[in-house]
Parts: structure tokens; C-alpha cells; sequence
């Protein structure tokens, strides 16, 4: 499926965004790296894999937003990660599937029913994010990356 296709379907709609505010996204990624490892060594480990998702979600938008779009409808966090398997190429589509699991087991925790995640996977999640946070990094304009620093 195509950008185009992508946008007929109403998953994701153009949108212009400031420098800044991508920057702000980069920012509100980090904090939320750092506060999903607190709440690990705390054992707080629905809100530490919680908050790391929300982590991986934001650098996910702040791409979008570089490339020009963002998600639409209700299905947000879903529409993000669709967006992705366009995004990408072929060999990370496993890796869109696990932020796909990712996204409905941090709705199941948030909404239904606490204490399904372990310390291992929190730690994993958390672990991914740190990762995530690098790939995204490197693929925005190095000027968007030092202007997110810019405040910390």
C-alpha cells in the first residue's frame, strides 16, 4: 500500500509541522525512556512497558511528521504503526508486527486488567525503545536531532 493509498483510506492525512515540534517529540521520547527504567528498578512494571511504548509511538510520529503526515481517525496508535509497514522495507515488517502485539497488550494493561506484564519484558520493551530511539535519530535531519537537546 502506497502513501496515496494510505491516505484515501483515511489512515493518515498530511499535515506541516515545525522543526520544533519534532524536536519536542524526540524530547518527550527520551523522558519517557528514562521514566519507563525508574519505574522498572521500582517494579512498576505495567507503567515501565506502558511508558516505553509510548516512547517508541512518539519517535514513530515524529518521523511521520517529518515525512509530511500523521495518523487519522480513531485508531491512532494503530494508524501509526500501519503507517510504518508502508514505511519500511520488507525485512522490518517483523518488527512492525511486534510494535503491532506491543500497542494491544499496553491497551490491555492500561484499560482491562493489571500485573500482565513481567520484568522481562518490560526490560525488553524498554530495551527496543533505546534502540528505536537511535534508528529514528539517524534518520532525521541532524538539525531537528540538536535542537531537541537544545533544552535538556
Amino acid at each position: 500500500m502506497s502513501y496515496e493509498e494510505l491516505l484515501k483510506q483515511r489512515i493518515i492525512e498530511r499535515t506541516e509541522v515545525t522543526q520544533e515540534e519534532i524536536a519536542d517529540l524526540l524530547r518527550v521520547a527520551r523522558r519517557d525512556i528514562n521514566t519507563a527504567q525508574r519505574n522498572l528498578i521500582d517494579h512498576d512494571l505495567d507503567w515501565a512497558f506502558a511508558i516505553a511504548y509510548n516512547s517508541i509511538l512518539q519517535l514513530t510520529l515524529a518521523w511521520m511528521n517529518h515525512l509530511g503526515f500523521r495518523p487519522k481517525g480513531e485508531a491512532k496508535h494503530a494508524n501509526t504503526f500501519t503507517f510504518l509497514e508502508e514505511a519500511l522495507p520488507k525485512e522490518r515488517q517483523p518488527m512492525i508486527k511486534r510494535l503491532q502485539r506491543m500497542r494491544q497488550k499496553r491497551n490491555a494493561t492500561i484499560y482491562r486488567k493489571a500485573g500482565l506484564v513481567g520484568e522481562k519484558e518490560a526490560r525488553d520493551v524498554i530495551d527496543f525503545a533505546g534502540e528505536y530511539y537511535k534508528e529514528i535519530e539517524a534518520i532525521l535531519p541532524e538539525y531537528i536531532v540538536k535542537l531537541s537537546y537544545k533544552e535538556d
